[in-house]
């Protein structure tokens, strides 16, 4: 339940108060000594939560259903911008000496090729962890499961290294670290309050 509802793309606040209100269920359902299908008034706990989501989606705008995107490009902005810069500083120190040392940041082909696997990689593990959750699987089907995964994010680690290696001398432009932040914490605050609204 929790995995489900924090995959379903509703605010932190809803899924907070949700996850809430199914625990005061549970718990009364131990205290009562009777079954949480009994209390929840239903068999199908899947469709229960896709229920209450819909309903908190329901009453969402579209800058409502877009925030938690926002602030989640401009942490992922932030995160990324600090890690390619202390990896390039450390190059270019590596290679010229500390008098080349830049406050640039270059984002080349490599770069933008990352930033969009990246993305593309959390929404198709968070929609396969969305869909799996209340399935239920044998011994089996998790190894299975298992190596199927563990082959897909190999692969995707080697995309991920080959465009580093082979696309990293494309300079597409180059940005002030300080102004990526600046981007970066901007999309943070504007979407974390787009979403408080």
């Amino acid at each position: 339940i929790v995995v489900y509802v924090r995959t379903s793309n509703i605010k932190t606040r809803d899924a907070e108060e949700f996850l809430q209100q199914i625990l005061d269920s549970f718990l009364n359902a131990q205290k009562q000594g009777v079954s949480i299908e009994n209390v929840l008034g239903t068999s199908d706990i899947k469709h229960y939560c896709e229920e209450i989501v819909d309903t908190y989606k329901s009453s969402y705008n579209y800058s409502s259903l877009c925030s938690e995107y926002v602030m989640y490009t401009g942490m992922i902005i932030i995160m990324l911008s600090i890690i390619n810069y202390i990896t390039q500083s450390l190059i270019i120190i590596k290679r010229y000496g500390v008098s080349n040392f830049t406050l640039y940041l270059n984002f080349n082909m490599g770069i933008m090729f990352q930033f969009l696997l990246l993305g593309i990689m959390i929404i198709a593990i968070m929609t396969y962890t969305k869909k799996n959750c209340f399935k239920e699987t044998g011994k089996s089907d998790k190894i299975k499961e298992f190596f199927i995964l563990w082959i897909i994010l190999f692969l995707w680690i080697c995309i991920m290294v080959a465009c580093s290696i082979f696309l990293d001398k494309l300079l597409v432009f180059r940005l002030s670290i300080i102004i990526v932040l600046i981007v970066g914490i901007a999309l943070y605050f504007i979407g974390h309050y787009l979403s408080e609204k």
